[in-house]
């Protein structure tokens, strides 16, 4: 284990721990495209190692669509589509460690006056054949790539869970937990939600039926 991947591994735990901490969350669930996608958000805030006062997102997105598992599994390695689904003007792998673990760089172009950020990330997955399950998760190890004149996120973590349900269909479910790197008026990032999330996931459907 590398130093870096060291760093980026007590950074995650520290965020784990800090945000079992966060109190009055501020939580909504929302259904949508005639209840075929459920999202639930959470805002709440939380202390990081510095003693400031961050902003924490938690949501969760589900949907089950008609689909080909495999092909999920493909999109999802395809890390350079994965700006298609996540909105970040660039996704590339900057590292592969392994068939099954990679360092991800994301970099978005925020719009003015918002500064540019970017977010890198250990993408690891995993399969369980009996349970008919792929999962790839996303952990921040904002260390393992050189950082350029942007805001680099230091909290965040995504999970992407495809299911096959054996009848032609896959169910989707999409968790995150993250700070933003940068401030945004609390008015905007309630903008974002519950439509960021789900037009997440329906973009992903969109990507693996082509």
């Amino acid at each position: 284990m590398t130093f870096k991947h060291k760093v980026g591994l007590l950074t995650c735990l520290i965020f784990f721990t800090l945000s079992l901490s966060a109190q009055e969350k501020d939580c909504t669930t929302k259904e949508l495209d005639n209840r075929k996608i459920i999202v639930k958000y959470c805002f709440s805030k939380f202390l990081d190692e510095d003693g400031n006062e961050l902003l924490l997102i938690e949501d969760s997105t589900i949907t089950e669509a008609q689909v080909d598992f495999a092909k999920c599994v493909l999109l999802m390695k395809d890390v350079q589509k994965h700006k298609l689904f996540t909105g970040d003007y660039e996704s590339r792998i900057v590292k592969t460690i392994s068939d099954n673990e990679w360092i991800i760089y994301y970099f978005t172009d925020n719009p003015w006056p918002v500064k540019n950020s970017d977010c890198v990330s250990r993408m690891t997955f995993s399969e369980n054949k009996e349970e008919k399950t792929a999962i790839f998760e996303f952990v921040a190890t904002p260390s393992e790539y050189e950082k350029g004149d942007v805001n680099r996120m230091k909290y965040f973590n995504v999970i992407y869970t495809f299911k096959d349900l054996e009848n032609g269909k896959v169910r989707i479910t999409m968790k995150g937990k993250s700070s933003p790197p940068v401030k945004v008026p609390m008015w905007l990032v309630k903008s974002a939600f519950p439509k960021a999330p789900a037009s997440a996931v329906r973009d992903i459907v969109t990507l693996v039926k082509e």
